[in-house]
């Protein structure tokens, strides 16, 4: 991300108002939006949920039918 903000800023260096400025804001705005998902995303996910998905074969993740 850090490299689309420097390209952003070396596109708006010339001519801020240009399109091609406001269409490099918007991709910067588009990753930190996407980082910021990806984080919430795994804050709300179960880390023994993540674990049965990986190792579904073990103890900690067998089901049993009553």
């Amino acid at each position: 991300m850090s490299d689309s903000i420097k390209e952003a800023q070396e596109t708006c260096s010339e001519d801020a108002a240009s399109g091609e400025c406001a269409a490099a804001w918007d991709e910067v705005e588009e990753l930190s939006a996407a980082a910021s998902h990806a984080r919430d995303k795994l804050k709300d996910s179960d880390p023994l949920e993540n674990y049965c998905k990986e190792n579904p074969e073990t103890d900690e993740c067998r089901t049993y039918d009553s």
